[in-house]
């Protein structure tokens, strides 16, 4: 854990360009893949009769091939038949799957719930997420989480209405980016100290959205950053927050409650078709996952971790609620 956050914090400042223009354009929806409308729980591919029962119950490594090239994956499977939710769970600028797992607790916690969980390995250098509004470097990660999710759906029994994705610092940027490139795939997704540094999307169609972020966040600050020389470069959380809420059709002024210590939370009303758009603003919180072990050695880097609520309790009944 403690290398996890080491890594985030002495090299942020490559983790993410400004976002720039233009913004994300939504990638098209293959006619078998999405949410289905009409039906509460809509199988995948993969609860018939093939390649369900070749795929492990439990931990595994998954290799596959995404444009051109071999990409990784921890998958965590858990017992039961399905229709499974599905779970992308994506980690930090330099953290490896193996250590946000362990940092966050968000793989065990939603396998309990019943989740296939994906944790994918960012693309080099880092790894890292190539997202809409960042460092060019060749890499499709947008492809990448594309072509995991239709492997997933093929390989297990997996609920197309129930598809999420979450993650932490650039793992929350990917996360956000998803919402704008294929809300047509994920359901809601949700994003802690980061959903501020990738492009936004005003034109997408929306889902539902989750942002957690530290009022003290040194690495990407709550007010987002333009100078040039102390990178990472970021837009205001609350521009982000702000378009999300109006690609849903929100009132534009939401309500505000404290539903646990040290946080104001803001809950958009009059969203198109039910949309959730949900901001919980950690304050004296740093660049950290909430309810997560804390450090003496880091915190002075990344400032403070709320130990009021667990990040990956209340992303998950986000989602359970979906």
């Amino acid at each position: 854990m403690t290398g996890t956050l080491v890594g985030v914090a002495a090299l942020a400042a490559i983790a993410c360009a400004p976002p720039t223009s233009p913004p994300p354009t939504v990638q098209p929806q293959p006619e078998d893949r999405g949410i289905v409308t009409g039906v509460e729980v809509a199988g995948s591919a993969g609860c018939g009769d093939v390649g369900t029962s070749d795929v492990p119950v439990g931990r595994s490594h998954l290799t596959i091939e995404s444009g051109g090239t071999t990409r990784h994956a921890s998958l965590r499977v858990p017992e039961g038949d399905g229709p499974h939710p599905m779970l992308i769970s994506l980690h930090p600028f330099t953290g490896a799957p193996e250590g946000w797992e362990g940092y966050s607790g968000l793989a065990d916690a939603a396998v309990e719930r019943g989740y296939v969980v994906a944790t994918p390995l960012g693309s080099d250098p880092g790894p890292r997420w190539a997202v809409p509004g960042g460092l060019e470097t060749g890499a499709d990660d947008i492809g990448f989480i594309a072509d995991l999710s239709d492997h997933l759906e093929d390989t297990l029994c997996i609920d197309r209405n129930a598809e999420f994705a979450a993650g932490y610092s650039a793992g929350a940027a990917m996360a956000q980016a998803l919402s704008c490139t294929m809300p047509w795939r994920f359901a809601a997704v949700a994003g802690s100290g980061g959903t501020n540094l990738t492009e936004t999307c005003p034109d997408s169609p929306a889902t539902d959205v989750f942002v957690i972020h530290g009022s003290a966040d040194p690495i990407a600050p709550l007010s987002g950053s333009q100078v040039i020389f102390a990178p990472p470069l970021g837009l205001p959380v609350s521009e982000v927050v702000a378009t999300n809420a109006d690609r849903a059709g929100c009132d534009p002024a939401p309500a505000e409650s404290s539903p646990v210590g040290k946080v104001a939370a803001q809950d958009f009303t009059g969203c198109d078709d039910g949309t959730r758009i949900r901001y919980w603003k950690m304050l004296g919180g740093g660049h950290t996952w909430a309810g997560a072990e804390s450090s003496l050695l880091t915190d002075p880097i990344v400032g403070p971790t709320l130990d009021t609520f667990s990040a990956t309790e209340v992303v998950l009944d986000f989602f359970d609620a979906t």
